[in-house]
C-alpha cells in the first residue's frame, strides 16, 4: 500500500520562495493583459495557460508545504477567483488583439500587391470572426445576410485569377455594407499611395472637381455606395486624388478629369500614372510650387472667435479632443464672454469627424443645468452588455456660468462625436442645432476597436457600442436642425437669427 506523506518539504525558505513565484504567476498573467492592449498581439490561450499553471501551483503548494487552515481556503479561493476573472476578460475584452492602443511593427501590403487566395480567405475569416465577437448587432451570431455575403465574397475571390490588396478590401466591404454602420469600416493606410499631384495647384486656382472618365461627382457617389459604409448617404465621398481610391473604386489610368470654376467654366485634364507621386513627393510639390516655408504653424483644432457688435462667440472645433488645449480653450473664451457681456455662444463642429464625446460634458459645465443625459448606449463585451442610461450630474463653473442663447452648428460632415454635441445640446433643450443634419444615426453604433488583418495588414474598424437617441419621444433617427440651411450658409443664418 502506498501512503502520500502531506507536508514533504519542511523548508521555510524553500516554501517562502515557492509562494513568491506562485505569486509572480499570478500577477504575469494580469500583465499580459496590458501587454497586449498596449505593445504585441499574441493568442488568448497564453493567458489561460498562465492562469491554468498558477492554479496548479497553489494546489502544489498546499500538497507540499505545511500551512494554516485559513490559508488552506482562502488562497486557494482568491488564485481561482483572479484566475477564471482573468480567463473571462480576455475572452469577453473587445480590445483584445487590436491595434487601437499600439503601433504594431510591421507594415501593411500596398493597395496593389498581390496575394494568395488562401491568404485573402484567412483575412476574411478574420474579419468575420472579430466582427461576430465584437459588434453589439451580433450579440446572437452574424445575420443571414452577413454570411450570405460572406459566402458569395470568398467564391468570387476564389474566381479571380489575381488578388491584389483592393479586390480583398473590396470584398469585406461588400460584405458589411448592409450594416449601414459608419463605425465598421476598413480604411486605406497603404504604404506606397500615390496623389495626383495637380489636384493641389487646381484647389488653389479656384476649380473644384466636376467629373472623372465622363461619369459626375453624384453618379460616382451612386457608384460607390455597394462598397462604403454610411448611415447618411451625405457621409459618402471618393478621394479623388488618391491613386488607391480611384483603383478601388474601379477607375483605371489613365484619368480625365473636368475641373470647374465658379463661374461654370470647365476645364479638361488627362493624367497617367506618372502624374501621381508619392506622399512626401506631394508634399514638397506643395511647398516648392507654393513657396510655402518648411514649418508651417499648424492650425488649431479649436480656437474662438468674438463678434461683439452681434452679441456672438464662435467656438470652432474641428476634431473631439478631450485635453488640455480644449478645456483652457474654452474657459479662456467663457471668460472673455463674461467680461463682455455676450449675449450668444454657437459652438461650430461642421467638418468634424468625431473623437471623444466629453468635449460636450466640459461644454455643459459652463451652463446652468446640474443633471443633463448623455447619449446612452449598450457597450458588448462578447455574451456580456454593459449598459449606460446616460444620466450625467453637472458640476457647473460657477464662476463663469452662461445664462445666453447656445447654439451648435453642423453640416452633412458632422460626424460621431459631433453629432453627439449637437444631439445632448438638442435633446437636453440647452440650445439650438443650425445647418445640415449631421452625417450618423442618433440610434446607431459607435466606440470602434481597430484590428490589423494577419496577412495584408488592412485596417478594420468596428463598433463596440451601440447608442440610443436621448430623446426617447423623437421619432427621428438623425439630428434634425431647428434652423436648417445649407452647410455654407450657417453663418449667415446664424446671424440672422441672433
Amino acid at each position: 500500500m502506498i501512503y502520500f506523506k502531506p507536508y514533504i518539504i519542511k523548508n521555510k525558505t524553500i516554501k517562502h520562495m515557492y509562494f513568491i513565484i506562485n505569486i509572480c504567476t499570478l500577477v504575469c498573467m494580469v500583465l499580459l493583459i496590458l501587454f497586449n492592449l498596449f505593445f504585441i498581439n499574441f493568442p488568448q490561450w497564453i493567458v489561460w495557460y498562465v492562469g491554468i499553471l498558477s492554479i496548479i501551483q497553489n494546489i502544489l503548494y498546499q500538497l507540499l508545504f505545511k500551512t494554516k487552515w485559513i490559508t488552506k481556503i482562502i488562497l486557494p479561493v482568491i488564485f481561482t477567483i483572479i484566475a477564471v476573472f482573468a480567463s473571462l476578460f480576455v475572452y469577453c475584452f473587445p480590445y483584445w488583439n487590436s491595434s487601437s492602443f499600439k503601433i504594431l511593427e510591421r507594415t501593411p501590403l500596398n493597395y496593389d500587391d498581390t496575394i494568395s487566395y488562401k491568404q485573402a480567405a484567412d483575412d476574411l475569416e478574420t474579419a468575420m470572426y472579430y466582427l461576430e465577437k465584437t459588434h453589439p448587432m451580433f450579440q446572437d451570431g452574424l445575420s443571414a445576410i452577413i454570411e450570405e455575403r460572406y459566402a458569395n465574397a470568398l467564391k468570387r475571390l476564389e474566381q479571380m485569377q489575381t488578388i491584389t490588396v483592393n479586390d480583398l478590401r473590396r470584398e469585406i466591404q461588400v460584405v458589411i455594407n448592409p450594416m449601414h454602420d459608419a463605425h465598421t469600416t476598413t480604411y486605406n493606410n497603404f504604404p506606397r499611395n500615390k496623389y495626383l499631384k495637380d489636384a493641389y495647384q487646381k484647389g488653389e486656382e479656384g476649380y473644384v472637381f466636376y467629373s472623372l472618365n465622363g461619369y459626375t461627382s453624384s453618379e460616382i457617389i451612386e457608384a460607390a455606395k455597394p462598397y462604403y459604409s454610411y448611415e447618411s448617404e451625405n457621409w459618402i465621398s471618393v478621394n479623388y486624388s488618391n491613386l488607391s481610391s480611384l483603383e478601388f473604386y474601379g477607375y483605371v489610368a489613365p484619368y480625365t478629369f473636368e475641373w470647374k470654376d465658379a463661374n461654370g467654366n470647365i476645364v479638361t485634364q488627362t493624367y497617367t500614372l506618372d502624374d501621381f507621386v508619392s506622399l512626401e513627393e506631394y508634399e514638397e510639390f506643395i511647398k516648392s510650387y507654393f513657396e510655402l516655408p518648411d514649418e508651417e504653424e499648424e492650425t488649431p483644432f479649436v480656437y474662438y472667435e468674438i463678434d461683439e457688435e452681434k452679441s456672438v462667440a464662435i467656438l470652432t472645433l474641428t476634431q473631439c479632443e478631450y485635453n488640455g488645449v480644449y478645456r483652457n480653450c474654452v474657459k479662456k473664451m467663457f471668460q472673455e464672454v463674461k467680461e463682455k457681456n455676450i449675449k450668444n455662444v454657437a459652438v461650430d463642429v461642421r467638418g468634424n469627424g468625431g473623437g471623444d464625446s466629453r468635449v460636450a460634458n466640459e461644454f455643459i459645465k459652463y451652463l446652468s443645468v446640474y443633471r443633463f443625459t448623455d447619449c446612452p448606449s449598450d457597450w458588448r463585451w462578447r455574451f456580456l452588455t454593459i449598459s449606460d442610461n446616460g444620466y450625467r450630474k453637472n458640476t457647473p463653473y460657477k464662476n463663469l456660468l452662461f445664462e445666453g442663447n447656445v447654439y451648435v452648428l453642423t453640416n452633412r460632415k458632422s460626424f460621431s462625436a459631433a453629432m453627439d454635441f449637437a444631439q445632448i445640446i438638442q435633446d437636453n433643450k440647452l440650445g439650438k442645432v443650425v445647418g445640415e443634419p449631421p452625417a450618423n444615426d442618433a440610434n446607431g453604433y459607435g466606440e470602434i476597436v481597430v484590428f490589423s488583418l494577419p496577412n495584408t495588414g488592412i485596417s478594420l474598424q468596428i463598433s463596440t457600442k451601440k447608442w440610443y437617441r436621448i430623446d426617447a419621444d423623437n421619432v427621428s433617427d438623425y439630428v434634425i436642425p431647428d434652423y436648417p440651411c445649407k452647410g455654407d450658409e450657417v453663418l449667415s443664418k446664424l446671424y440672422s437669427i441672433i
